[in-house]
């Protein structure tokens, strides 16, 4: 018998129908009495939104639309024809890391495009995009935009708390939809991943949130709004399959790549760890966020000098606020060897302020930590009581240049003072006296040297120094290979990455090699080349860098 049964009757249905209709109003007058019986009050009401949707809505904040055109050669130049080109509009995703226009993403979304275009969130177009930097080995770079306001940075998180099976959120611009939104879990950890024969990984996570064309560079967040990774691949002719840059990773490589190009003159001595604000060894971390603790601090390195221990907890650099090692570099942006980082810091709960000077050009405005909690013991050593005493003198000594007659010519005295020890300790290692020669007048010098090609690397000099006098004893004038008077000196460099390539442009960058020489000896034990222009013609001469110790 079938489940479903039409009537046949006419008037029977006619009955039929009435009844059922009599009998459900029946039923909703005494379901609506029991109510006002019980006094319940029957109103709609809106679900509550997921607290994904709050946290993703933040985090799109914090990603850009990069936009550009790519041109593709489509045919040679054969039989008298010139080479064709077409050009494809290109596009990828970024996130911003410093309020100030500083956003990272994928190398491979920038490279090559023309015509760079950067959207926000809200939806403002800067077309003055500048390259700052990039990492051919983890496929990462830097760009930066100069925004009509502060942006809003993205919230890192850490890899040690990536947890297999969480939810996550891939955000990006695929097929230049802005800030889509996909949503999966953590399919593997620690995956190895092979992109192309130039590019690999050996640690990547695997999610099967969906990634486009356009979502390179983007985010990948937890259920928190941190990035747990950066988005970067997806597995060819398969479903679901893409993969993150951890975000540990990204982290330490933007760190790297801010310290070398736009805060280059901050050498510090101190070495970070980022531990969660509940540890209880360290109370002062009781605000809910991550918490820079300083692990190690150089021996005779400026934050030693100023009595920065092991231990310190670093709140704020500069009046931002800094959580990882990352907040910490891009705090000293733009800082130079005659400038100072104004620091807040917690020892044993105990507020401090200290003005960190990163060499003799500003060290009688740099102060020291002065205020020690007594109930608990100090963790200097009898080195550290020695550097305490000189960095007193020095204030002493800035405090005479205050109370002199005349103020003006005290400080201008003390500024040649502190030069004059810059070129001692450049004379003294490298064993040169060196003269600035700006842009205008390199252009003068030479017209043809615009660009110069040396092996595989390439620079564009905006101006260097000129030796005016040489010291055989000077690591760069010992050995057969040596500098000589007259030589104009643009760059250096160690090992055969492109970041470790750097300009010199004056005696002070000199003095910032010297005071890194730590850094820099690490790499290819210590040889190092020194790219220089000699009777006209670019030449790069080869040193041992642990020679001028």
């Amino acid at each position: 018998m079938s489940k479903f049964s039409a009537c046949t009757d006419k008037s029977t249905c006619v009955v039929w129908r009435g009844f059922r209709l009599v009998a459900a109003l029946l039923l909703v007058v005494f379901f609506t009495g029991e109510d006002r019986l019980h006094g319940a009050e029957q109103q709609w009401t809106r679900t509550p939104r997921s607290h994904f949707v709050a946290v993703v809505e933040d985090t799109c904040r914090s990603v850009v639309s990069i936009q550009g055109e790519k041109q593709y050669e489509v045919n040679k130049r054969s039989f008298g024809r010139d080479v064709q080109y077409d050009v494809f509009n290109g596009m990828g995703t970024g996130v911003v890391i410093d309020s100030r226009g500083y956003i990272l993403t994928n190398y491979h979304v920038v490279k090559g495009l023309l015509k760079l275009e950067v959207v926000t969130s809200d939806g403002e177009r800067y077309r003055d995009v500048e390259l700052i930097r990039n990492d051919v080995a983890t496929d990462l770079a830097i760009l930066k935009i100069k925004p009509k306001r502060p942006l809003q940075k993205i919230r890192m998180g850490r890899s040690d708390r990536v947890q297999l099976a969480e939810d996550v959120f891939a955000i990006g611009n695929p097929y230049g939809y802005h800030c889509s939104i996909s949503r999966g879990i953590v399919s593997a950890l620690e995956r190895p991943l092979e992109v192309n024969e130039n590019l690999s990984y050996e640690s990547v996570i695997q999610t099967d949130a969906a990634i486009n064309p356009g979502n390179s560079g983007g985010p990948l967040i937890n259920i928190d709004g941190e990035m747990i990774g950066l988005n970067a691949a997806v597995r060819e002719e398969a479903e679901n399959i893409a993969f993150a840059i951890p975000v540990d990773m990204v982290a330490n490589v933007a760190e790297r790549m801010i310290r070398q190009s736009v805060a280059k003159m901050t050498h510090h001595g101190l070495k970070f760890k980022v531990v969660d604000s509940d540890m209880a060894d360290y109370p002062s971390c009781g605000n809910g966020e991550d918490c820079l603790i300083v692990e190690e601090v150089d021996a005779k390195s400026p934050a030693a000098l100023i009595g920065i221990e092991p231990g310190d907890v670093i709140s704020t650099s500069n009046g931002f606020a800094v959580h990882s090692s990352l907040d910490f570099t891009c705090s000293l942006i733009g800082l130079g060897l005659s400038d100072v980082a104004k620091l807040h810091l917690v020892r044993h709960e105990q507020e401090l302020d200290a003005t960190l000077a990163f060499s003799e050009l500003a060290s009688e405005n740099s102060t020291m930590i002065a205020a020690e909690n007594p109930d608990q013991p100090s963790r200097r050593d009898a080195s550290n009581a020695e550097r305490y005493h000189s960095a007193t003198t020095s204030n002493a000594f800035a405090q005479a240049v205050h109370e002199t007659a005349n103020p003006d010519e005290a400080l201008e005295s003390s500024n040649s003072t502190q030069r004059s020890r810059v070129a001692q300790t450049v004379w003294k290692s490298f064993g040169v006296e060196v003269e600035p020669v700006g842009e205008e007048e390199y252009h003068e010098l030479y017209p043809n040297l615009q660009s110069i090609d040396i092996g595989k690397f390439s620079f564009v000099p905006v101006g260097g120094v000129s030796v005016t006098r040489v010291n055989s004893n000077g690591a760069l004038c010992s050995g057969e290979a040596r500098i000589e008077p007259g030589d104009f000196i643009f760059g250096f460099g160690v090992g055969e990455e492109k970041e470790r390539q750097l300009s010199v442009l004056s005696l002070e960058n000199l003095y910032y090699i010297i005071r890194s020489l730590d850094e820099f000896t690490s790499v290819d034990e210590g040889r190092a080349r020194v790219y220089l222009i000699r009777s006209g013609r670019p030449y790069f001469l080869e040193i041992d860098l642990n020679q001028a110790r």
